[in-house]
Order: structure tokens, then sequence, then C-alpha cells
């Protein structure tokens, strides 16, 4: 029985860390996308200014339309990080809770093998 105990266990922690390594590994895909197109944008305003003679007269329309792209990148990065912390705590809680189920699991099992020995005994 407490062969299948820890199989479980070691099962259920194997899924968790697949799980965690997965999470983990969407969101360094995401901050490299992040960071390709923040690079590509720095990129295009460089480019805008070369074209120009490199002196930094870009349009009116041209700067709001860059800050407006700039802002939505650092949103989407803000957005990204509250989403990996709120993953990882998840993580954490979930490995919390089965490991508490666990403990608990053998202390019926240990309460109810020494029980009937008791019992046997008496």
């Amino acid at each position: 029985m407490t062969r299948e105990l820890d199989a479980r266990i070691e099962e259920f922690r194997a899924r968790r860390s697949d799980s965690i390594r997965k999470t983990e590994a969407e969101l360094a895909e995401m901050q490299a996308e992040l960071e390709r197109q923040m690079t590509a944008f720095r990129k295009e305003v460089a480019a805008e200014a070369n074209r120009i003679g490199g002196v930094m007269q870009v349009t009116g329309r041209r700067v709001v339309a860059a800050e407006k792209r700039q802002a939505k990148l650092e949103d989407n990065f803000a957005a990204l990080e509250v989403e990996s912390r709120a993953l990882l705590r998840r993580h954490r809680l979930l490995g919390f809770g089965i490991l508490i189920g666990s403990a608990m699991l053998s202390c019926v099992i240990v309460f109810g093998v020494a029980w009937g020995t008791v019992i046997e005994i008496w």
C-alpha cells in the first residue's frame, strides 16, 4: 500500500514538475516574442530616423503611432509578468496541497493499521 502511495505521490510530483516546466517554457517563449517585437520596433524607429538623414525629425503622426505601439507592447509585457506570477503561485499552492493530502492519507493508513493491531491483541 505504501509503495502504491509513494508511486502516486511521485506521479503527482512528476505531473506538477512537467506542468511547471511547460508553463515556464511558455512564459519564456512569450517573453522572447515580446523582446523580438520590441527589437523590431526599435529597428523601425532607427531606420526611420536614418532615412531622414540621421536627424530625429519624424512627423507628429508617426511619433504618436510609435508611442501607441510602444505603450501597447509595454502593457502586454506587464500583463505577461502578472500572468507568470499568478501561474507560479498557483503551481506552488498545488504542490503544497498534494503534499498535505499525501501526509493526511499516510496518517489515516498508519492509524488504521495501528487500530487493527490493537483490536486483534485485545
